[in-house]
């Protein structure tokens, strides 16, 4: 099933790349999120997929923002927009995922990239012939607002139980696992984080321009 994943996340990648190449490129969003419910109904490696799919979109919009693209602005919402709606959509359908999306701590970032470009759209409907500093200001204050709404809706979430808790594979990197007989869950959650020798070993100088790349 690796060997399928692979396929799947190229695809999604290229689909997500190819969806925001311009403002009217968006509709390749909705192939995006076919191709996450793809991805999801072959690999768990579906978290790393949309973490980082959520993480170039908040790049991207920081981008337009200082740049006042809202032209760009509103193509990158139109496809995450399709993508996430989609993609969460197909994968709570698959009965190992369930409504996982909405839960686990570990895609909700996503979910917040998700909701923070639909009110960045809503200030763009209400711009009109604001200049760049004023149009900011209205972005700070529904913001403040947004955040605000948010952190209560945690707040009373939270002690519900409603948010997850963090899986074995990420629990893993940080604290000794203790095992629990099952040899798959075992198995995944004893990998550790690569140690900077390995880096150095296999990587060498080009380990420093990881995040530069990233960025």
């Amino acid at each position: 099933n690796e060997s399928v994943a692979v396929t799947a996340i190229i695809l999604t990648f290229y689909c997500w790349c190819r969806s925001i190449r311009n403002a009217s490129s968006w509709p390749v969003g909705f192939a995006t999120g076919f191709a996450y419910v793809f991805m999801v109904a072959t690999w768990g490696g579906y978290v790393f997929v949309v973490n980082l799919v959520a993480l170039h979109a908040a790049v991207v919009t920081l981008s337009c923002m200082a740049r006042d693209k809202d032209d760009e602005l509103k193509g990158l919402h139109k496809a995450y927009s399709l993508f996430y709606v989609i993609g969460v959509a197909g994968a709570v359908q698959i009965p190992v995922v369930g409504w996982t999306p909405l839960k686990s701590l570990e895609q909700i970032s996503a979910l917040l990239v998700f909701l923070g470009l639909q009110v960045l759209a809503f200030c763009a409907a209400r711009r009109g012939k604001m200049t760049f500093m004023e149009y900011n200001m209205l972005r700070f204050k529904i913001a403040g607002v947004a955040v605000g709404v948010l952190a209560v809706v945690a707040a009373c979430l939270w002690p519900t139980g409603y948010f997850g808790p963090l899986s074995s594979r990420v629990r893993g990197l940080f604290v000794k696992h203790t095992r629990t007989g099952n040899p798959l869950v075992d198995s995944v959650a004893e990998h550790q984080a690569t140690s900077p020798d390995a880096y150095w070993n296999y990587v060498h100088y080009c380990g420093y321009w990881a995040v530069p790349g990233i960025i």
